[in-house]
């Protein structure tokens, strides 16, 4: 007997069931990530053209559903892509569909008067197909690098759409610097 596939469709109709009624970003992340799970075992899911870098051999980041109270993208790293240590001023949840992922967790404690924050490592992670990761408040400081040699596809869930808004990236020397997102690339 075959059984039944977890759809894109399914899954915005469940975050927009969640998001309605809950306002707890760690409610809302722990609710969300085992539907995350559900998807990404099916990377049918997601359209073929959101599943590959663009021409000019950048990371991917595309629009898959844009909502007031959530945003569904999916990201494809290439072979060595990096994302130092960054943000995201929401919740978030991050499946991986193909291949692997290195997550680096950071406590972040920020320097007195605007000066060099302290930046330590809590947990590094390698996330293989499937696995699902939780970005919560006051545990969302995080690094992605892809240290294969192969492309990454992963789908990103964030509780704000993330392209404009205004963020933070640290240097490993603590130093702070503003982040904002570019625009996807579909829309």
């Amino acid at each position: 007997m075959a059984t039944q596939t977890y759809t894109l469709a399914e899954f915005i109709a469940d975050l927009t069931r969640i998001t309605s009624t809950e306002t707890s970003g760690s409610a809302i992340a722990q609710r969300v990530a085992p539907l995350l799970g559900q998807l990404v075992k099916h990377p049918d899911a997601i359209p073929p053209e959101f599943r590959r870098r663009p021409g000019s051999g950048k990371r991917g980041r595309y629009m898959l559903h844009r909502a007031p109270d959530f945003n569904v993208t999916a990201v494809v790293w290439g072979p060595g892509d990096t994302a130092g240590a960054h943000n995201h001023e929401t919740w978030g949840v991050i499946g991986v569909i193909e291949n692997e992922i290195q997550e680096t967790r950071y406590r972040v404690t920020e320097g007195a008067d605007g000066g060099r924050a302290r930046v330590e490592v809590a947990k590094v992670f390698r996330h293989g197909p499937g696995a699902v990761s939780l970005l919560t408040p006051g545990d969302e400081v995080h690094a992605m690098h892809n240290v294969t040699d192969r492309d990454t596809v992963e789908i990103h869930v964030y509780g704000k759409d993330l392209a404009g808004l205004a963020r933070k990236t640290w240097e490993p020397d603590g130093t702070v610097k503003p982040l904002v997102s570019p625009k996807y690339l579909n829309c």
